[in-house]
């Protein structure tokens, strides 16, 4: 038996099967087969209409931060979607998934220069102007092509290093119907474990920690992206080490904790700076080393590193050894890395 939908119902039944609570936008003439649909899926999905599509998406980033799910946010053609790249940046930089939908030209009137079309250098070009703050895009030439995108979409702003997603949705293609023979199943389309680092490099960290004489774990906003708060707290314990957090990781830690150092860097306090200079053995987990959080890299003021020696997890294996040198490099999430690092421990 076969689905007959068009491209904007597709978008809108594989929102509901992922569990989507809300979609943020605002109508216009690129985008009303796509708040026809919502609005016909009213009992599953609710619509938020903010004053800017700015706000939409900051409002995305928002819940993400708070509820830790991601939102999709919608605009129409040309102003409307240009209006989301601050917020777009925001979420990109500190790796909030949130899935962006822009109307855009119709396929078949690409380069006519119809109404908010940007056309002078490529035909329906203003997609381009997103690929710095977006993780990925998607160009749909076809109805046909949506569950594979959408799937592609969740995946990728879910998976890795988490960040911002967009369909760039032609209006004939919201509107086209198309006959499937089902929706993707989005557990089908997802990994169903996290990556850890190899126990041979978990070992050696293991062992630079248990000789450490002053350890100090430098919690970044990557403990929040993967929930990895209770594995953190259990190493502090078990190595009676320090914790200080840049402030994306701020929450990570519980702030009366008698091992909380509070914050190291130019924001940061006498107490969170005098720990981190003063380390021999430094565990960063999720963490950039941002300017603010490193006094702007002078040796000395936030860090000393070395002789500090680094010990610094992250998912994204750029961030290693991108602002100081590290002694051991664990790419994986922080959560299994942590429980894995425990474990070695713990033996």
């Amino acid at each position: 038996m076969s689905l007959h939908l068009n491209g904007s119902e597709v978008i809108v039944e594989m929102l509901v099967r992922e569990g989507i609570p809300f979609a943020i936008g605002i109508p216009g003439h690129g985008n009303l087969p796509l708040v026809d649909a919502l609005r016909r899926r009213r009992d599953a999905i609710r619509v938020i209409m903010p004053r800017h599509e700015q706000a939409a998406v900051h409002m995305a980033d928002g819940f993400f931060r708070a509820c830790g799910r991601p939102l999709a946010v919608y605009t129409s053609i040309g102003a409307g979607a240009a209006n989301t790249t601050l917020g777009l940046a925001t979420a990109y930089v500190d790796s909030i998934p949130l899935l962006l939908l822009v109307g855009e030209t119709h396929t078949y009137m690409r380069g006519v220069g119809v109404l908010q079309e940007i056309e002078r250098q490529y035909w329906s070009d203003l997609p381009r102007s997103f690929d710095p703050v977006v993780k990925r895009s998607w160009r749909i030439d076809q109805a046909r092509q949506l569950p594979r995108a959408v799937s592609q979409a969740f995946n990728t702003m879910l998976t890795g290093r988490p960040g911002p997603a967009l369909l760039a949705l032609p209006m004939d293609v919201q509107a086209e119907s198309v006959a499937l023979h089902a929706l993707p199943d989005p557990l089908m389309r997802r990994p169903h474990s996290l990556p850890s680092a190899d126990q041979a490099t978990i070992r050696q960290a293991a062992a630079l920690l248990a000789s450490a004489q002053r350890p100090v774990i430098v919690a970044g906003g990557g403990v929040m992206l993967s929930r990895a708060e209770e594995p953190l707290l259990r190493l502090a314990e078990h190595l009676g080490a320090a914790v200080v957090s840049t402030m994306q990781g701020k929450g990570s830690f519980p702030e009366n904790h008698p091992l909380y150092g509070w914050h190291m860097g130019s924001n940061g306090t006498t107490c969170g700076n005098h720990l981190t200079t003063q380390a021999d053995v430094l565990l960063a987990v999720g963490v950039r080393f941002a300017d603010k959080a490193t006094s702007s890299y002078r040796p000395g003021y936030a860090f000393s590193i070395p002789p500090s020696r680094l010990i610094h997890i992250d998912i994204d294996p750029f961030e290693i050894g991108k602002n100081y040198p590290a002694d051991i490099g664990l790419v994986g999430d922080a959560g299994a890395v942590l429980r894995d690092l425990l474990a070695v421990l713990q033996t």
